[in-house]
């Protein structure tokens, strides 16, 4: 399971997938909308090149959907309706079965049709999923019972339930070996497929969240909460390397076509850190707009695939980056970053109807306007949003006390600390087209 946690409050905001030292990369931004609702979790068919996203959605009332996007589009072609909430999900590209963990416990999609075909109880609070396609067999780490549900592909059914470590977060399989490496705690259980035993356990000291394998290398990649990626010998069960990466890694893939893997650093100014597998050092980040809390790659079409999720009361967004050999060749291991786009000044929108104690301002499109306001603490941000003209081009809303960002949403007061102060200082307008922003006369 990705992050899930309500952080602060947003409504999306839109910008371009970076590379340092490289040119700026394509995004599906703009063919894909926001969606309400914490992502958490991304995977890819390399068979069928489509991706599925799970959305956590709190509003207006609790439900998990999983979002199908085709890879050779960028649409989105179907949802999926779930229980109240969707976590990992993992793809078995040899029987087209998509398999998602979530309330209902694993959710069986058939790629097909777009339809739930099976629902499968297994252990409390399933999180992690993954799936080893050469024995069709799916593996749940199951974070309330520190057990993982082993579900055979074929009847649809649990065929052993193992004790692993606690609370099992992320898993992972290599298919050439029939190895399943599951996350949980500060250890990684290391269970045989063939006789669904524990076999070995990798202590790393730290709080782990997800793990990917490349079964070229037979490398394990592990994310801690110290910032660091732990790389595991699959040989040995012993820990080769650990790569410093960006704050609160969050989600781990591996590309084994090109020995990349790529880290989503989960933070308000977040990073997939690109890890070359070769020397275990980072040869680029990826600068994304906040939050990048899931990975997945195409190792066909080298394609990576960044879930982020803006704030606490959150909406989704999908950056696309396209890392096949010669579009973005690694840096020199510090890279200068591009410097900002300079942004555009659009045509301004009609100037509203004067009013008595009223002005408006012209905002820029393209970029974040910080604008002060004096509304009153508590102010619904939909009011906020009614300011700007036209309604639609406001596309986040955040405000700043004493350099912490902060937001208000009624859902979530104790989120922030402007019920402290006298008014909120700045609103943070992301546009894209023309707009203006009325507000009483300061």
């Amino acid at each position: 399971m990705k992050s899930r946690i309500l952080l602060m409050l947003a409504l999306a905001m839109g910008a371009a997938l970076l590379g340092r030292g490289a040119a700026a990369q394509p995004t599906i931004g703009g063919d894909i909308p926001d969606w309400f609702g914490p992502l958490s979790d991304v995977a890819v068919d390399p068979a069928s090149n489509r991706v599925y996203v799970t959305l956590d959605n709190v509003a207006p009332t609790p439900s998990g959907t999983v979002k199908v996007i085709d890879g050779a589009t960028n649409a989105v072609i179907a949802t999926v309706p779930l229980g109240l909430w969707a976590s990992g999900v993992a793809v078995n590209p040899t029987t087209g079965r998509v398999y998602v963990a979530g309330s209902n416990g694993v959710s069986v999609i058939d790629e097909t049709t777009n339809t739930v075909a099976a629902t499968i109880p297994v252990g409390e609070w399933p999180m992690g999923v993954a799936v080893n396609p050469n024995t069709n067999l799916i593996y749940v780490a199951n974070w309330e019972g520190d057990t993982v549900s082993v579900i055979d592909g074929a009847s649809n059914t649990v065929a052993a339930t193992i004790p692993v470590g606690l609370l099992p977060i992320g898993v992972a399989v290599n298919p050439n070996t029939n190895l399943i490496y599951v996350a949980g705690g500060d250890n990684v259980s290391v269970i045989d497929g063939g006789t669904n035993t524990v076999v070995a356990n990798v202590a790393l000291g730290v709080g782990l969240r997800e793990v990917a394998v490349n079964p070229n290398t037979n490398l394990i990649y592990v994310a801690g909460d110290n910032g660091v990626v732990a790389v595991i010998d699959g040989g040995t069960n012993t820990v080769v390397a650990t790569v410093p990466v960006g704050s609160s890694p969050d989600d781990v893939a591996v590309n084994p076509n090109t020995n990349l893997i790529y880290v989503a650093n989960s933070s308000w100014n977040g990073t997939v850190s690109v890890i070359d597998g070769a020397t275990n050092s980072v040869v680029r980040n990826l600068i994304v707009p906040t939050w990048p809390n899931a990975v997945a790659v195409n190792p066909v079409t080298s394609r990576v695939y960044v879930g982020t999720t803006d704030g606490g009361y959150p909406v989704s967004r999908v950056y696309l980056f396209d890392d096949s050999p010669g579009v973005a060749p690694p840096p020199a291991a510090s890279p200068t970053p591009l410097p900002a786009p300079t942004p555009t000044a659009c045509p301004p929108a009609p100037a509203p109807p004067p009013a008595d104690g009223m002005e408006w301002v012209a905002l820029l499109c393209g970029t974040c306007n910080p604008v002060a306001t004096t509304f009153p603490d508590n102010t619904p941000t939909a009011t906020i949003a009614d300011a700007v003209t036209p309604p639609e081009t406001v596309e986040s809303l955040w405000g700043s006390e004493g350099g912490v960002w902060m937001g208000w949403s009624p859902q979530f007061p104790e989120a922030s600390d402007l019920t402290q102060v006298d008014r909120l200082d700045v609103v943070f307008i992301c546009v894209g087209g023309s707009a203006t922003f009325t507000r009483p006369t300061i």
